[in-house]
């Protein structure tokens, strides 16, 4: 899995560390900053779309844990392994990112 901007999700980590972005898949994740749009971010892969026509899921890092928005194509299952993938990768070893949550719901 390729991770794009890990200093932008470093910072949100951080203790009062800003709301960030991020779109997913896969292939790989990519982090933001809050001011740009899901749908304008296009990397390594990624492109989320609205109306669940991208093949990415939409995500935030609010208060240091991540919350993912609903896409039709993207089962509970789906959407747990590629966490998984995430947070096993060389990258993320040490950092507290957690599990997401959802449609609201803890995987």
């Amino acid at each position: 899995m390729e991770i794009l901007n890990l200093p932008v999700l470093r910072s949100a980590l951080a203790p009062n560390g800003p709301t960030i972005k991020f779109i997913v898949n896969e292939s790989g994740i990519a982090f933001f900053t809050a001011s740009l749009q899901h749908r304008d971010i296009k990397a390594g892969g990624l492109s989320y779309e609205d109306d669940y026509k991208g093949n990415a899921l939409a995500g935030l890092f609010v208060g240091g844990k991540a919350e993912i928005r609903f896409h039709s194509a993207f089962s509970d299952d789906r959407v747990r392994n590629i966490w998984r993938e995430f947070r096993g990768s060389p990258e993320c070893v040490g950092l507290p990112v957690g599990s997401p949550t959802y449609q609201g719901r803890n995987l």
